[in-house]
């Protein structure tokens, strides 16, 4: 059962949502995103299977991110499937810098959980799981996979066009690296958005994963997909999106030549 909490990983790992209306200053003077709640519809092989909320909230100088199952259908209410995850800590110089990371998964019959301690001023990151603790050295630009597409964000604002990050993961930290594709318009349930396509590069040819950024919204992730040749595929669509308590309205439709989320 262990491929249904990597999917989960993937699923909650994508959501992560940065505005440019109502924005908060960092002592450093860079902008930071404000408290948000965003919805979004799990699809597997075009069956809805989900939803996810993602909720980003702070006290003070200290951030947290929230994730977790919710409406479960199908095959995945039958089996009872719940997972979540949290990620909290604080801005710096335009990142957000991680200072905990916990992750739960569970269905019937299985469950399983880790979490990761980062001590940046020591330099090594501390996991934890059935298996032990693991400690391993940070990188600078190390992040857990949930907050990863808050780094990613930051690179699209500087136009960069490829990316190579540091991902910890359970017992290891991983390098992915990511590319930039050309402009789409998506059609999304906030309308038609001008997105920026980020896909991860992988030796693998087999497995396709690609997040949509809503231009318009200062990179927004408002799609993501995730597809093995012949094989599963996996959707994430955004349903809804508050921003400080008020909900973003649908705008107009796309034009029937533009990218459909589906």
């Amino acid at each position: 059962m262990a491929p249904f909490s990597r999917i989960l990983t993937l699923v909650l790992s994508t959501p992560l949502l940065t505005f440019p209306m109502a924005s908060l200053e960092a002592d450093e003077g860079t902008s930071i995103p404000p408290d948000y709640t965003a919805v979004y519809q799990v699809l597997r092989n075009d069956k809805n299977l989900a939803e996810v909320t993602v909720r980003l909230s702070h006290q003070d100088d200290i951030w947290t991110l929230h994730g977790f199952t919710h409406d479960m259908q199908g095959l995945a209410d039958v089996l009872n499937i719940k997972g979540a995850q949290t990620t909290t800590g604080t801005w710096q110089d335009g990142r957000f810098i991680p200072d905990n990371y916990e992750f739960s998964f569970s269905l019937i019959g299985y469950k399983t959980a880790w979490q990761a301690n980062f001590d940046w001023p020591v330099g090594i990151v501390t996991t934890s799981s059935k298996s032990g603790d693991t400690e391993l050295t940070l990188a600078s630009d190390a992040v857990d996979p949930f907050s990863l597409s808050l780094n990613i964000r930051s690179h699209l604002a500087n136009n960069q066009t490829r990316m190579a990050l540091q991902i910890v993961d359970e017992d290891e930290i991983d390098s992915h690296v990511y590319e930039v594709d050309h402009q789409e318009a998506v059609d999304t349930a906030l309308g038609c958005l001008q997105t920026t396509p980020v896909r991860r590069v992988r030796k693998n040819q087999k497995r396709v994963s690609r997040v949509w950024y809503a231009d318009d919204y200062n990179y927004v992730p408002v799609l993501m997909q995730h597809s093995k040749k012949n094989g599963n595929s996996f959707s994430l669509q955004i349903v809804s999106l508050d921003v400080e308590g008020q909900s973003v309205q649908p705008g107009t439709p796309c034009s029937s030549d533009s990218y459909a989320a589906r």
